[in-house]
C-alpha cells in the first residue's frame, strides 16, 4: 500500500507552492526533514537552491527511477492533500503537519530529529 507523503514547499503567503510526493516517505518522515535541512543550511536564504538541495536530498536514493516520487505545484493555502502532508515554510523557517497549529522552528526540527553523532562513533 505504501507510506505515502506530501512534502509542500511554500515560500510566499497565497502563491503557488512545490510539493514533493513520496509513495514511502510516511514513516520517518521528522528524520529525513531534519537531515535535509542540515544538508541544505548553507542556502537557507535562497529560496531556489534551497527547495532543490531539499527535494534532492529526500529523492537521493531513487532520482532516476521511475516510480516512488512525483513532484508538481499546487495554488493557495489549502494543503490538505489526502495523505499525509508536511510544510516546510521557507518564508517563516518552520515545518508543520497540515492542519496542525503546532510550527516548530528548522533549528528546533533538526535538534529534535537529526540522528545523533556520538562522540565515541567520531
Amino acid at each position: 500500500m505504501g507510506a505515502r507523503i506530501n512534502y509542500v514547499f511554500k515560500d510566499v503567503e497565497d502563491e503557488a507552492s512545490v510539493v514533493l510526493y513520496s509513495h514511502w516517505g510516511e514513516t520517518e518522515w521528522q528524520r529525513d526533514i531534519a537531515m535535509a535541512l542540515q544538508h541544505s543550511k548553507p542556502r537557507w536564504s535562497d529560496v531556489a537552491y534551497f527547495t532543490r538541495m531539499m527535494i534532492s536530498y529526500l529523492m537521493q536514493d531513487d532520482v532516476l527511477g521511475e516510480l516512488g516520487f512525483g513532484i508538481y505545484a499546487i495554488a493557495g493555502s489549502n494543503f490538505e492533500l489526502g495523505e499525509t502532508t508536511v510544510v516546510i515554510d521557507i518564508e517563516k523557517e518552520t515545518v508543520y503537519e497540515a492542519g496542525s497549529d503546532v510550527k516548530v522552528d528548522w533549528n528546533s526540527f533538526i535538534n529534535a530529529y537529526a540522528p545523533k553523532v556520538l562522540a565515541e562513533q567520531i
